[in-house]
């Protein structure tokens, strides 16, 4: 199975819930309506907040929950197209910061960022996406016991 983007059903949100994110500024209780996921690999991506146009200097923050883990991250894109003839999207990936029991899945955790935000598409549809490049990728960060790797 791939990711696909959907509306958190009714029967996932205390699952959705026990992972306790946050709004990154108001620090409450995300409220989340939609999720991009993968119920085979037991992983979904949501947005937390933020900006994260290349101009800006305030990225979109994002949680992908893998594993019963949740990786942070720190992202900014732009695109080019429209909707109806199809946009190219491109991304950076400034800051990934995941839990250390993640470190032997060092590669598999970064392909899976990054199928998942091509599978977020453009504000959340798929379809009218004819490209996603990733022009940087960050290193992830991996903490051991409250100490960074």
């Amino acid at each position: 199975m791939a990711f696909i983007n959907e509306k958190i059903p009714a029967a996932d949100r205390e699952w959705f819930n026990s992972f306790q994110l946050k709004d990154p500024f108001t620090r409450k209780p995300l409220e989340s309506r939609s999720w991009t996921i993968d119920r085979e690999r037991n992983a979904f991506l949501v947005g937390l907040g933020g900006q994260g146009d290349y101009e800006s200097d305030v990225p979109m923050y994002y949680a992908l929950v893998w594993k019963g883990n949740v990786i942070c991250m720190d992202t900014y894109s732009t695109g080019t197209g429209n909707v109806s003839s199809g946009i190219e999207m491109f991304w950076k990936i400034t800051k990934i910061e995941a839990p250390g029991n993640l470190l032997q899945d060092h590669e598999q955790l970064v392909d899976l960022i990054k199928e998942s935000l091509d599978a977020k598409g453009f504000a959340g549809r798929r379809d009218c996406v004819t490209g996603v490049h990733f022009d940087y990728i960050a290193t992830p960060g991996f903490a051991m016991g409250g100490v960074k790797q």
